[in-house]
């Protein structure tokens, strides 16, 4: 019987290690079809990683507007963007994008809504 109960245990764990995985490639594929998207050279961009997918619970809906009206300034993509109409909830999800090369390395911070619809917005 407690062979039993330490194969249930070890079987979830399994299983919510799997389905972390799952969130946080799906985010990977949200922000390399975004770069892919709406960059002005999506060629040009060498990204090198990424951080782990984690939560916050500290963005706002006036935070959220600012990061998008500065997306807009940023010469790094195009005007048209387009994110998910709002905010599901008072967590976001986010992962930061490392690109550059040897010499430079930058970083983007990626916002999505708990589900993973989409993008919410970038800084």
């Amino acid at each position: 019987m407690n062979f039993t109960r330490a194969y249930i245990i070890v079987g979830i764990f399994g299983l919510l290690l799997l389905a972390s995985c799952g969130k946080q490639y799906q985010a990977k594929s949200l922000v390399k079809d975004y770069v892919k998207t709406y960059a002005v050279n999506p060629d040009g961009i060498d990204i090198t990683s990424f951080s782990t997918l984690d939560s916050t619970k500290v963005i706002g809906d006036s935070l959220i507007q600012v990061m998008r009206q500065r997306a807009k300034d940023d010469t790094m993509f195009k005007n048209n963007l387009q994110f998910t109409a709002e905010k599901k909830g008072n967590t976001l999800l986010y992962i930061r994008m490392r690109y550059g090369n040897d010499s430079l390395s930058m970083s983007k911070t990626f916002y999505f809504d708990a589900d993973m619809t989409g993008i919410v917005a970038f800084k």
